[in-house]
């Protein structure tokens, strides 16, 4: 590659590859540490959510949407169970991913205008400020969440989550921000080529599909 290609295009290409990796993985162990155990105390969480949802239904019908929204909005600040649920789940999944759109946002905010931002004008500081407390409000109420008891193999858990995950896809989003045109445009034509060998040939020749019913 280095004899077809400028070297320095291709350590902005591993280095944009590299950082969308650690991006990836930091949001996976996120997501993965508030989700429920997969094994026989699945079925208990279960029942336990069944059990929390019909006092919804047994209201009132007037009262019906009042009481759904009272009980989203609780669930969010005060989870019903100490251990994970599907729903707490999904509550963290959403927010993870809500918390990544927010922080691309401010990071092209800081990149772009960063001057204007940190110079006190009016409107781009009140935009920064906001993000930043929405980023902050979210950020809580994943904390919020209860996570995995599960002991892992090797016991290792990544600490201060989810705190550590706030700071690095900061950190990997300002950074991918400041790539190049060309490197983004280098990037996307390499995966549309992964793409096409992965779904072209990978799929028809894996073990799924050789060894299906």
């Amino acid at each position: 590659m280095a004899l077809l290609f400028d070297f320095t295009d291709l350590v902005d290409l591993m280095s944009l590859r590299s950082l969308l990796a650690y991006s990836l993985v930091t949001f996976s162990v996120l997501v993965l540490r508030y989700q429920p155990a997969q094994n026989g105390s699945k079925k208990e969480k279960t029942e336990e959510e069944t059990k929390v949802e019909p006092e919804v239904e047994g209201g009132p019908l007037e009262s019906e949407p009042e009481a759904g929204t009272s009980n989203i909005l609780k669930s969010l600040w005060f989870p019903p169970s100490t251990n994970p649920t599907r729903k707490s789940g999904q509550i963290v999944y959403g927010c993870a991913s809500l918390v990544v759109l927010l922080l691309i946002i401010l990071s092209l905010i800081l990149y772009q205008w960063s001057s204007q931002v940190f110079s006190g004008d009016p409107g781009l500081t009140t935009v920064a400020v906001l993000l930043l407390l929405l980023i902050t409000g979210v950020t809580v109420i994943i904390w919020r969440q209860p996570q995995s008891p599960s002991p892992l193999e090797p016991t290792f858990r990544v600490p201060a989550l989810p705190a550590v995950f706030l700071v690095s896809t900061l950190v990997n989003v300002y950074l991918m921000i400041q790539m190049t045109t060309q490197t983004w445009a280098q990037f996307g034509i390499w995966m549309a080529i992964g793409f096409a060998i992965y779904f072209g040939y990978g799929i028809r020749h894996s073990l799924g599909e050789n060894n299906g019913p």
